[in-house]
């Protein structure tokens, strides 16, 4: 029983640490770790690197994806349906019957 305990719980011990040193890498890409750039490239490159994530292109990629954030039409998370994409779908009454400010 031990035995199919422990893994579970040393995967888990694993992810909060990985959590922990992502946030960080992350706080890096941002330039938020440090007020020196330097520092924050080079940790934030190491972090990476044990993440098995590429710094840079991550650093860039993201930065582009946070210069379009909530924007309606152009964002990357989530861009809601427009009125339009729903008429094109023949679920035009879903506009009529929520209105413009679900849009």
């Amino acid at each position: 029983v031990l035995h199919w305990l422990g893994w579970p719980l040393y995967g888990f011990a694993q992810g909060t640490a990985a959590t922990g040193w992502w946030v960080l890498a992350h706080e890096c890409g941002h330039g938020a770790f440090t007020q020196n750039r330097g520092i924050n490239d080079c940790v934030g490159w190491v972090l990476h690197s044990a993440l098995l994530v590429p710094y840079f292109a991550w650093q860039s990629t993201h930065a582009k994806h946070h210069s379009k954030t909530n924007h309606l039409l152009d964002g990357e998370s989530h861009v809601p349906d427009t009125k339009e994409d729903l008429t094109k779908l023949g679920f035009a009454w879903a506009h009529r019957m929520i209105g413009d400010d679900a849009f």
